[in-house]
This record gives C-alpha cells, sequence and structure tokens, in this order.
C-alpha cells in the first residue's frame, strides 16, 4: 500500500484525523520500494506533515506511533535522529547502538510524558542504504496498558524493511536481543539417505522462540477484528522473516547437498517435501502451537504450520516461488510453489502454486484430500 499525496495535509500532532487505514506493507513515496512498514492491522492516519512524516493510531490496540523520514544529511546518524526527536519530546534515556543490516543502528525504550500522560514507548532509526536517508520508528501506550501492548510495539518496531535483505533477516528489535553474529553449533543431518554437515547461531532456537511468543501476543489482540484474517496472515509473514536469516546457511547447505542428484526444481521440492513427511508429529506445548524451525533442525517435534514453512523457507532460498495456505475450518496448514508439473493447484494473484501435504507421507506435490480441496476455505500467506 503506497501513501499517496492525497491523504498528506495538516502539521503533525495539532489534531487528529482519521483519514485511511494502514496495514500490511506499507511503502512511501519518498523512499525506494525496496523500504517498507509491515504494519500490524487497523492502524490509521492521524496526521501527517508533507511526505516525510505520519502519526499513526491504532483502532483495535491502544497503541499510537510515528513513522519519520529525514533527507539525507539532515542528522550525521540514525542515533543523532532519535536522541534529537527524543530531546524535543523531552524524553531523556540512553540510546542503544545496534549493528542490523551491516550498518549501525539505534535503539529507545523508556517511560515519559507523551501528550501528558505517562507512556511507554520504544523507537529506532536506521539508515536507508540506497539513497542514505534517515527512517524512525516511534511507537507508544499508556504506561499503565504496556503489559498487554508490550509485544505489539516491539513487532512495529521489528516491522521496518530498508533493503530487499531485510525481508529474509531478523528485525531490528530482535536483532538487539539476539544477535545474528554470535557463536555457532554445528548440526549433523540425513536428508533421506544424504549426510551433511551444517551450523546455526547458537541463539537461533531462543531468538526464534522469542519472535513465536511476541507475533502470537500480538495476533491475539485481533481476535476479535474483523481484520483477523490479514493479522493472521502477518503472524505467520513475521516469523517467515525471521526463520529466513537463522537457517540462511542450513538452507544453503541442504540444498547444495540435494540439488547436483535432482532432476529439476520440481525433483528438488519433492525430496525436501518427502523428508519433512518423516518428521516426528507433536504438538507444540507453547501457546501458539508452533514449533520454532530451529527445533525441527535440531531433532524436535513438528506439525503441520511449522512444516510448511520450513519448507517454503527452504524452497524461497532455492530461488523458487513459495507460498503457505493455512485454514481455519480445516485447521490445517500446507505448502504451495509454482512449478511446471502436473497436479493440484490454487490459483494467487495470477499465479498458480502447486499443493503440499507435510503431514502425510508419501505424498508428492500437487495431490490434496478431496474434502480441502475448497479454495475459498484457505488463506493464502504470500512470502517476499
Amino acid at each position: 500500500m503506497t501513501i499517496r499525496n492525497k491523504y498528506l495535509f495538516m502539521a503533525i500532532f495539532l489534531f487528529s484525523c482519521a483519514i485511511n487505514a494502514f496495514a500490511g506493507r506499507t511503502t512511501f513515496e519518498t523512499l525506494p520500494k525496496t523500504v517498507s512498514v509491515d504494519l500490524p492491522e487497523d492502524f490509521i492516519l492521524e496526521a501527517s506533515e508533507g511526505n516525510s512524516s505520519f502519526q499513526l493510531a491504532n483502532t483495535t490496540v491502544p497503541v499510537k506511533a510515528i513513522v519519520r523520514i529525514f533527507e539525507k544529511g539532515k542528522y550525521q546518524s540514525p542515533a543523532q535522529a532519535l536522541e534529537t526527536i527524543l530531546k524535543n519530546l523531552g524524553i531523556s534515556t540512553s540510546i542503544r547502538d545496534v549493528k542490523w543490516q551491516s550498518q549501525k543502528c539505534a535503539l529507545a525504550q523508556a517511560e515519559g510524558s507523551i501528550s501528558q500522560r505517562k507512556s511507554k514507548l520504544i523507537a529506532c532509526a536506521a539508515k536507508i542504504p540506497e539513497n542514505e536517508s534517515i527512517i524512525l520508528l516511534f511507537t507508544w501506550c499508556d504506561v499503565v496498558k504496556a503489559k498487554d501492548c508490550t509485544a505489539f510495539m516491539e513487532s512495529f518496531i521489528d516491522s521496518l524493511c530498508i533493503s530487499n535483505e531485510s525481508y529474509f533477516t531478523p528485525g531490528l528489535y530482535t536483532e538487539s536481543l539476539y544477535p545474528t553474529e554470535g557463536k555457532t553449533q554445528k548440526i549433523n543431518m540425513d536428508i533421506l539417505g544424504t549426510k551433511l554437515t551444517t551450523e546455526m547461531e547458537e541463539n537461533a532456537l531462543e531468538a526464534s522462540e522469542y519472535c513465536i511468543d511476541r507475533e502470537y501476543k500480538t495476533l491475539c489482540l485481533y481476535m476479535k477484528s474483523s481484520a483477523w484474517i490479514q493479522a493472521w496472515q502477518r503472524y505467520y509473514r513475521m516469523i517467515f522473516r525471521d526463520s529466513c536469516g537463522r537457517l540462511s546457511r542450513a538452507c544453503f547447505d541442504i540444498t547444495n547437498a540435494l540439488a547436483p542428484a535432482c532432476k529439476d526444481e520440481t525433483d528438488l521440492a519433492q525430496k525436501l517435501l518427502t523428508w519433512v513427511q518423516g518428521f516426528g508429529y507433536e504438538r507444540q506445548k507453547n501457546a501458539a502451537d508452533f514449533a520454532s524451525l530451529p527445533s525441527i533442525l535440531l531433532g524436535g517435534g513438528s506439525d503441520c504450520d511449522s512444516r510448511s514453512m520450513l519448507l517454503c523457507v527452504l524452497l524461497q532460498s532455492a530461488n523458487q516461488d513459495a507460498i503457505m495456505f493455512v485454514s481455519r475450518e480445516y485447521q490445517h496448514a500446507i505448502a504451495g510453489f509454482i512449478s511446471s508439473h502436473p497436479g493440484f493447484s490454487f490459483e494467487v494473484s495470477g499465479k498458480k502454486y502447486l499443493t503440499g501435504e507435510t503431514t502425510a507421507k508419501n505424498i508428492n506435490w500437487g495431490n490434496i484430500s478431496q474434502t480441502q480441496s475448497d479454495q475459498k476455505k484457505w488463506i493464502p500467506v504470500q512470502l517476499p
């Protein structure tokens, strides 16, 4: 969704006037198309200043937010930009440097008075690699609401993407808690008789479980919202993004080990599907009932949605267009990818995706139970 000039008027902070709903991957006219904020649902525009400053309010969760864009040269660094904004608001707090997307970004958390109300706030700033402008995200809620809203605000900060790479790596806030450039652990794997050794960060499991828990808490806030479908889609998008970064080395090693013996892309996809179908089925004990992908590679149990996401992460890393489908009616999830091979497929945005069942053994791509073949009962989760 692109913010158009017709929505941009009136000075920020001067008044509130609900203009337009903001949701999903919101882009901005003054920034490269690779830059976006994958907003939680039900944000509305309260006020704006030109095409560089936007004040938002959420109609489902008692949280407000600001997105500000500073031209190249306005500030020497993201930290200086964030420090200036906080100072102008009369908020004194330390600013943390966070290495994210190969650059030094800034993050701050504090309690202070905003609009004469004691509030909890989280803010970040990062430089856009393509044009060197700085984007700042600032979100807050009344301090008495902080217990219920903190996960939502952390998710808001993590929704920022500043380049194509951002869509496949953990968000800035998560990176501040669990840096991806830490110690690694070796993983020995046997995939249908092909043995390989790969690795991932030692903190990958803990980081992934944090992301899942946070996004599930955010999703639960939309149980009674008319936007529950979009919230559900975002829930999986945010976990997918985090998982891609944590499994990047493993995906590379798995593809390199299997691809030489495969006839084509569908043959590789079939080997991956058969491998995933052989996992031990286990419902998760966490609130989200979702197995983190690092835990699966470490030998943990899994069910339909975590297996389907793992397949999507593996296929996307191999440059194949993959998608997830989830169904409330069927209480099930499946994977899909674009293939020229015949079989049952669903059409999404003009593309036909061959479907893959991950919890039944010896089922090839393109086969689905007739009792679950109604596309209207499946929700597509489109991925980058």
